[in-house]
């Protein structure tokens, strides 16, 4: 059975990249089929608001079109089975669920995705010099390694030795658009290499820089994995991005717990008129209070900033969210030494 509802028409090439968006953005419709032809495919989805119409705008080009989609013979949602709607998140074969009833929660997520192999659960927040959290085994093979696939990149990656969150995947892909073929990229908290090998692979000149020692080494696994050579560094980031001052034409600043801490360094790596990709954690109530942070930090060093664009990442507890800005540094006037 068919009828005429509203879908995403997009190149072959582009599928993969917004198929991902719409489902993290909730608007992908499960209950239909995806229609094929020889040079594109349409999407079924529900609704789209403004903001999730820009968000998607800037991963690729597509059209909205109405299409005579089937109906799946549909499974029942997981919600379905528990009564009520589970948290989780998943990395690879790995699914990552609250605390709360996780016992209840795993059987039926890996009885709906056949692709699940174990569920962990996180008993300890982000902490620590190296940004890693604790798990509990609940179900399947307990372990904490996986190998996590996005965009076109395998990434292996130990849970419990060097944070990773598929929930970035999007944000990942908007600032790879932003990228030239002759950028040099300055990842200053590259993990295990998500924003540096997407980078790198569009070609760019890429540093990436991390002083948490499991990170760095399955960093360079990584880029053994997808062929793709980058600069890997290991230590201080504020240290070492002085190594590349006035040279990069983006810097990424994905350590939203204290990105803040670092911003004479990222600014004094970009190059004049060079961007900022700044990440951090802020309040419902000021979003993006960090503006502030970073005005005060460029007028101490002599430079003037632009904020380019200001969004939400994803939440991040009830009434916090990740955001990010991105912001360009102009260094017209002589630099002064912060005090």
């Amino acid at each position: 059975m068919s009828d005429q509802s509203l879908g995403v028409k997009v190149e072959r090439r582009q599928v993969e990249s917004i198929r991902r968006a719409l489902v993290e953005m909730n608007v992908f419709d499960r209950s239909r089929k995806i229609i094929a032809t020889e040079s594109y495919v349409f999407l079924p989805i529900h609704a789209l608001d403004e903001k999730s119409l820009i968000q998607l705008r800037n991963i690729a080009d597509f059209e909205l079109a109405a299409a005579s989609f089937l109906r799946e013979e549909r499974q029942p949602r997981i919600e379905e089975i528990l009564g009520f709607k589970p948290s989780f998140e998943v990395v690879g074969d790995i699914a990552i669920v609250d605390q709360e009833k996780a016992e209840e929660v795993a059987p039926a997520l890996m009885r709906l995705h056949k692709n699940i192999k174990t569920v962990i659960s996180p008993i300890s927040e982000v902490e620590g010099e190296f940004r890693t959290r604790r798990f509990r085994h609940i179900a399947g093979e307990p372990r904490t390694i996986t190998t996590h696939k996005e965009h076109g990149l395998s990434y292996y990656v130990d849970l419990e030795r060097a944070y990773f969150s598929p929930r970035l995947g999007t944000e990942r892909l908007r600032v790879a658009k932003q990228i030239l073929p002759s950028d040099f990229i300055l990842d200053m908290f590259a993990g295990v290499g998500p924003f540096a090998l997407l980078m790198a692979k569009k070609g760019a000149r890429v540093v990436a820089i991390d002083k948490n020692p499991a990170a760095i080494n399955y960093l360079r696994e990584n880029a053994i994995l997808n062929k793709i050579n980058i600069d890997i560094l290991e230590g201080n980031s504020a240290e070492l991005a002085l190594l590349y001052e006035d040279q990069a034409d983006h810097v990424i600043m994905n350590l939203p717990h204290s990105a803040a801490q670092f911003l004479f360094s990222a600014i004094r790596a970009t190059k004049s008129n060079g961007i900022v990709h700044y990440y951090s954690f802020a309040p419902e109530s000021d979003l993006y209070r960090d503006a502030e942070h970073i005005r005060r930090a460029a007028e101490q060093l002599g430079v003037t900033v632009e904020i380019l664009y200001k969004g939400v990442v994803r939440s991040y507890s009830p009434r916090c969210y990740n955001i990010i800005i991105d912001f360009r540094a102009s260094k017209n006037r002589p630099r002064q030494n912060p005090s």
